[in-house]
């Protein structure tokens, strides 16, 4: 494809050239240039169907600099795009990111912001990265990671559910078993919180059993407030000060998640104009301020997606105590770069936009989320797939978003618009030992009031490591959707060797102390072929 730019005029091939040209291409008239391009474009493109590829790279590479030295930017990009779709074919993924990130420069450059915006994803699902981490004692970081708001633990995240609709866990109509004692002995771990909805207008005594199991088992509940008749029923009227003396009156800790997934058009309280709706969340956040203050944390919850209007939503730090985010991963084939199948995103790094966004002023957490066994569309098992990337989640989470302080899984295999979506644990032996292990980890905290014990502190030049044997864990991002092992490697010397994420290994540091050195961390998918590469420069102190 060439993208929209300057394109010669005068030349008898361009007869030939122009059916290649896509429509949105746009023809300018410029001097000939002194080296051929076209001619060498051709060139590259028959070795392209010769299937030579390192050689069409070549020809590729010396037109492309051209085109952006005459500031043709989207014939730029298209080149650059070539030489990516080609590096991808010869499997030297790094080399087609580096490529496909030029592409998205140059489309940018050329005011193409959609195809700019698609080449950096396209580069984005097959980057490689490798970031190490040391774990520490968590109380030598005292308050860094905290903001002093409500039911706030300075570190750990509490772990939650949504388990109402688990039949393994929790049976509506004896109440036995209940899901604050049942999903606690299916998961062989106490939770601290658990997440159910609740119809705006209802009283607080249409979930009495649910308030009185709370309380009885010592857990918060996250309440899912839903004007399911849109936002105009919300009022500071005496049902909202009753519903708030109601809830102070309880006993039970309570994250109050107000019409959550509001920058969604699926919801009824969507509004497209955001000022309405911050209207009303501050309505709500000002009378449980004054009705609820020490057992109500006001929880604003957009979707991960649309990222584009999530900031046109926030109601403002005095009506917000924590940021929630619903943070589902369905397998999706349809966006793999190398079409082959597979889904190559990153569920972790769904979260970081939210992250990024506001963990600096508000405590963030997952209010809802999982990662689906099954690919729908299709009716395919993939759990295996599923298992690694919740592994990889609750593993990578303390080190790369440590200011995180919840996440409630959705232990629900429930059907939307015909659409089911598959999360429930007891329905997936595999998946329930992912998540067994997962939350195992003391950074994942069973009770409002808990702190963990551990933390992570990243290592590289500017946070030297110790000189001495030290725990270190690594988040290895790759083009592979899964790994097996990642190997450790010293000067030459392979140090140390994991097949479990987080890839934790024991390394002795004392020898190189007061250097500064490359650590080469390797990584490796199943089959145990190499991966990737990457030299993570660091400093022992």
């Amino acid at each position: 494809m060439i993208y929209k730019g300057s394109i010669p005029f005068g030349r008898k091939m361009l007869a030939a050239f122009i059916t290649i040209i896509v429509a949105f291409t746009t023809i300018h008239t410029y001097d000939v240039h002194a080296m051929d391009v076209w001619g060498i474009y051709k060139q590259a493109q028959k070795l392209d169907q010769q299937g030579k590829y390192a050689e069409a790279i070549a020809k590729y590479n010396l037109i492309a600099p051209e085109f952006a030295k005459k500031k043709e930017y989207g014939n730029a990009a298209g080149m650059y795009r070539r030489i990516g779709d080609d590096y991808a074919k010869l499997k030297k993924y790094d080399d087609a990111v580096a490529n496909w990130d030029k592409e998205a420069l140059y489309t940018g450059k050329a005011n193409m912001t959609q195809m700019s915006i698609a080449a950096k994803r396209k580069a984005d699902q097959l980057r490689s990265s490798a970031r190490l981490f040391v774990e520490t004692d968590a109380s030598a970081l005292g308050s860094s990671n905290t903001h002093g708001a409500l039911f706030e633990p300075k570190n750990g995240a509490y772990i939650g559910a949504y388990a109402e609709l688990d039949p393994a866990v929790h049976d509506a109509k004896t109440a036995k078993p209940f899901y604050t004692e049942g999903f606690p002995k299916l998961t062989g771990k106490d939770h601290a919180a658990y997440l159910i909805y609740f119809t705006y207008g209802k009283p607080l005594s249409s979930i009495k059993s649910h308030i009185d199991h709370a309380r009885e088992a010592g857990v918060a509940l996250q309440l899912g407030i839903q004007p399911l008749k849109g936002l105009g029923e919300v009022q500071d009227d005496e049902y909202l000060r009753q519903l708030a003396r109601d809830i102070a009156a309880s006993g039970v800790s309570v994250f109050l998640r107000f019409a959550n997934e509001m920058n969604g058009d699926w919801v009824p309280w969507h509004e497209t104009d955001p000022k309405k709706y911050i209207e009303k969340f501050r309505v709500v956040a000002k009378v449980f301020h004054e009705e609820a203050p020490d057992n109500v944390a006001m929880v604003w919850a957009p979707d991960r997606s649309p990222e584009y209007n999530i900031n046109d939503y926030y109601p403002g730090d005095d009506a917000v105590d924590w940021v929630g985010v619903s943070l589902y991963t369905i397998f999706n084939p349809t966006l793999d770069p190398l079409k082959q199948g597979e889904d190559r995103s990153s569920h972790l790094e769904k979260f970081d936009y939210i992250y990024k966004q506001y963990a600096a002023r508000k405590p963030v957490y997952i209010s809802e989320g999982g990662v689906a066994y099954m690919y729908p569309e299709k009716k395919q098992d993939k759990t295996d797939w599923a298992v690694y990337k919740m592994k990889e989640f609750y593993a990578s989470l303390p080190m790369l978003y440590p200011k995180v302080k919840a996440v409630f899984w959705f232990d629900s295999n429930h059907d939307a618009s015909a659409r089911i979506k598959y999360y429930m644990l007891s329905a997936n032996q595999k998946l329930l030992g992912g998540y067994k292990q997962s939350v195992a980890n003391p950074f994942y905290l069973s009770a409002l009031g808990q702190e963990s014990p551990v933390a992570y502190k990243p290592v590289n030049t500017a946070s030297p490591v110790s000189a001495s044997s030290q725990i270190i864990s690594a988040y290895v991002k790759t083009w592979s959707p899964t790994l097996s092992k990642v190997t450790y490697t010293i000067g030459g010397k392979t140090v140390a060797a994991a097949t479990a994420l987080p890839w934790t290994a024991k390394i002795d540091f004392a020898p190189y102390k007061g250097k500064k050195l490359e650590v080469v961390v390797k990584a490796f998918d199943s089959k145990n072929t190499l991966v990737t590469t990457q030299k993570v420069a660091i400093a022992v102190k």
